[in-house]
């Protein structure tokens, strides 16, 4: 199997139904969960303004960037994952219903691995992982 038919055997047609972040995000998608470097979304910039705006707490927080993407990632749980997208650098864009999309990169440069997706929600270090993609257009399938 290729990577993207990997990805939508797995994930495609599944829901986000729960998520955490601290130096990653970890995402659980059906049986798997999808640990990323970073999440990107279209709509940042102003669900960021909006919550800046009227959250004065937001302007101490030590990860600002944080919140406005947790935001974005809990507007799209429970949606269903209607489309997926494998570019030839391996950036994975997830696309929900009613239209919004979420985009995992990979030119996080302070890393060496940039998202995979496993059973256990771990490193790909830690665990062997389905998927693990390192550095733009680097992708490892784990055979086993």
């Amino acid at each position: 199997m290729t990577p993207i038919e990997i990805l939508k055997n797995n994930l495609l047609g599944e829901s986000i139904t729960f998520f955490s972040v601290s130096d990653s995000w970890t995402l659980y998608i059906g049986e798997f969960y999808l640990v990323a470097q970073n999440i990107i979304s279209n709509d940042e910039k102003v669900v960021e303004k909006a919550i800046n705006d009227s959250f004065e707490l937001t302007k101490h927080s030590v990860d600002k960037e944080y919140i406005s993407k947790s935001a974005i990632i809990s507007s799209n749980m429970r949606k269903e994952i209607v489309d997926i997208e494998l570019d030839n650098k391996y950036n994975l864009t997830l696309k929900f219903e009613l239209g919004s999309d979420l985009l995992i990169p990979t030119n996080e440069d302070i890393v060496d691995w940039q998202w995979c997706i496993n059973k256990s929600g771990a490193n790909p270090y830690s665990e062997k992982s389905l998927l693990t993609c390192f550095w733009e257009g680097e992708i490892e399938l784990n055979k086993e």
